[in-house]
């Protein structure tokens, strides 16, 4: 094994919007390199990145899909991303393991969405980017107009290095801007000065040659380029048409000439704490480093188990090695190392830093987990992922399969960091959370293709909690006969509020004997019980100060029965004339729609009783921050996509209970009465 391969070895991750030939260009990528026999296609269902047979039937990528290719000596390890908004989550997970992103835009339908998405993200996360449009040979395209929208958005940062004589039909091999020195052309010769001009500013002494007007040498001016693209000074734009088979070759170039090796960065931050809150140190990235790996992605086999996809991020490793994880606190055994190549996986040996391997059979792992050739190695920087927005009630069609529902979905959960699963204290029904509607009919539709398990959904309760404003006595007398030894308990009792976070504070105060203390675990039990199931609507109570007054037994028919019945009734009783009142979960919400959109959402929010917080302007787009409440924000993933045309999108964090008005608790008591009285 070559001790300079992660000088050798770049990833490459490629997003943007869907239908803007993501997919298409990464089959091409391949088969231009040599690296597979011939070129997939998704239309023919052959690509060797949408494989699974979902992908296959709906036409689209819906997961990340790993492939390596050899070009110029460098090993290519190139990621495919879905282009969809509801998958963006694979975005995320795939820019963690790579240095640069390729982002690619339909030169019809120029910037969108998920595009813009993509872009920041990689912005954020400080990895080298370049803009290939694709699609190049259609009709009606407005070059002009797409460079301006692109420059736009992202800066004029962003210059192109290709340049097509023509578009549409007669779209032909671009022209190469830097090869050629910036051509015959006026527009050609700006580029080319632009650029260069942009990437020989990161190095002063290169700089000052160059004003000097010094002849700056190839060597000298890639690496100003490698620089410059990955600081986000420049951001190189490529022209192509995979139906022409136009482009790939420069696209791979490009990969060579601007993006870092796995080795350019230096170093990596390791952590203390697994939130990754401390700084340890750092590492080198070398191959002589001790190991150090990330698990950036999870897949679930029916046959194999779990798969767990590694970004080795130091020092290298051999099949049959031990590592510690660190997560997991335990030693593992590292088995076969595995390269992808789509769906099939490549034996080898070893690996070194900079190659994304796959380990199996390894149950441990989880999407960001740190792997070390040595104990108490720290942890690397956590892998954040979107927060899953729409929520389902979730249940099995058949009864037969609600044995083996929740293992099915925690296997989904644990592959799929954009969605959860989890049963509500609350409400006590099963919530699946994912990005979208989209998103969910997805997953479920995996939970029938591999176990073998149907569903019936439904909107997911809302959290409500129930509360009291003000102190109140209650009473309850039961007593009941039946033959022989009847039922006794009579309990007062006086309820008022406690502190946020108290729960239940139980008192006893009973003075003389009038209830012995041995029914006093009873009575509190009865109160619980109570608390749990709630008064006036079903929902739990908390926080509740409770003193016990008084009461009468009887020497033959009390028991911890009858005092557990007589002193959850008095408690209702107590809290009925408390002037009780209904709590609803509130949300912090931030908003990003394009500025046309901004008085739709706001009127919008308005009729969902939000209140506007603030608002930041972020180019040509709005942020929102608004406080809603949470039964409001059940049906918004559906409402933005309407209301911006999929061009808005949404997060919110929880943000505790508010009052809910007058008008929309009685609707709430009123619907609780039925089931109230069937009960």
């Amino acid at each position: 094994m070559p001790r300079d391969l992660p000088n050798k070895i770049k990833n490459v991750c490629i997003v943007g919007h869907g239908d803007s030939g993501k997919t298409t260009l990464a089959d091409a990528l391949l088969f231009e390199a040599k690296a597979v026999p011939r070129r997939g296609s998704v239309k023919e269902k052959t690509s060797v990145f949408d494989f699974d047979d979902l992908e296959k039937e709906q036409g689209h990528s819906i997961d990340s899909a790993v492939a390596r290719c050899v070009w110029d000596e460098r090993e290519i390890n190139i990621i495919d991303t879905p282009g969809y908004p509801d998958y963006i989550g694979e975005a995320y997970g795939a820019m963690a393991a790579c240095e640069g992103v390729i982002v690619c835009v339909n030169a019809h339908t120029g910037v969108q969405v998920n595009t813009r998405r993509t872009m920041a993200l990689a912005e954020k996360l400080g990895r080298a980017r370049m803009i290939v449009v694709t699609k190049c040979d259609l009709q009606d395209i407005d070059l002009d107009k797409l460079i301006l929208d692109i420059q736009s958005w992202f800066g004029e940062c962003c210059i192109p290095v290709t340049w097509p004589a023509a578009v549409g039909d007669g779209f032909a091999e671009p022209h190469r801007i830097l090869k050629n020195h910036g051509g015959d052309s006026p527009r050609e010769q700006e580029y080319y000065q632009n650029f260069v001009e942009s990437a020989v500013e990161v190095y002063d002494d290169i700089m000052t040659r160059y004003l000097e007007g010094e002849e700056i040498c190839k060597e000298d001016l890639k690496r100003c380029f490698i620089k410059a693209v990955l600081d986000g000074k420049l951001v190189p734009i490529l022209f192509t048409s995979m139906e022409k088979n136009i482009g790939a070759h420069d696209v791979l170039d490009a990969i060579v000439d601007f993006f870092p090796n796995t080795a350019y960065r230096g170093k990596e931050k390791v952590y203390e704490d697994r939130a990754c809150t401390q700084v340890k140190g750092e590492v080198e990235i070398s191959f002589d480093a001790p190991f150090l790996g990330q698990v950036f992605k999870l897949q679930i086999d029916r046959h194999v188990g779990k798969i767990a996809y590694v970004k080795i991020v130091t020092g290298h490793i051999h099949a049959g090695d031990f590592f510690y994880h660190a997560e997991g606190g335990r030693k593992e055994k590292m088995g076969h190392i595995l390269l992808p190549m789509g769906k099939d996986q490549v034996t080898g040996d070893d690996a070194v830093a900079g190659e994304i391997v796959t380990l199996t059979k390894i149950d441990s792992l989880h999407i960001g987990d740190t792997i070390a050739s040595y104990e108490h190695s720290g942890y690397l920087g956590k892998i954040s992922f979107p927060k899953p927005m729409a929520s389902v009630a979730v249940r099995p069609k058949s009864r037969s399969d609600e044995t083996k529902i929740s293992e099915a979905l925690h296997k989904l959960d644990e592959e799929i960091p954009t969605f959860s699963v989890h049963r509500d204290p609350i409400t006590n029904e099963a919530i699946a959370s994912g990005m979208s509607s989209l998103h969910l009919n997805v997953i479920f539709r995996r939970l029938h293709d591999r176990y073998g398990i149907d569903v019936d959904l439904a909107p997911a309760r809302i959290p409500y909690r129930e509360a009291i404003t003000t102190p109140a006595d209650g009473h309850y007398r039961h007593k009941k006969q039946t033959g022989g030894r009847g039922q006794f308990g009579e309990v007062y009792l006086s309820v008022r509020p406690a502190e946020p976070g108290s729960g239940l504070e139980f008192e006893w105060k009973i003075v003389g004997g009038s209830i012995p203390t041995n029914f006093a675990p009873a009575i509190e039990k009865g109160i619980r019980e109570k608390m749990i199931h709630g008064v006036i609507a079903g929902y739990p109570i908390h926080d509740i100060h409770v003193t016990v007054t008084d009461g009468k037994f009887h020497d033959v028919d009390s028991s911890e029965a009858a005092f557990k019945i007589a002193g959850g009734r008095a408690f209702a009783d107590a809290v009925h004339k408390a002037r009780p009142v209904l709590l609803e979960p509130m949300v912090d919400a931030e908003i990003v729609v394009p500025s046309d959109y901004m008085g739709d959402i706001t009127g919008d929010l308005n009729t969902r009783r939000g209140r506007i917080q603030g608002m930041d302007a972020k180019g040509s787009m709005q942020v929102i921050r608004a406080h809603v409440p949470k039964s409001e924000m059940a049906e918004y993933p559906r409402v933005i996509t309407s209301l911006t045309s999929g061009e808005g999108s949404f997060s919110y964090d929880e943000a505790g209970y508010e009052q809910v008005p007058g008008n929309v608790q009685q609707e709430i008591i009123a619907a609780f009465k039925p089931r109230e009285e069937e009960e």
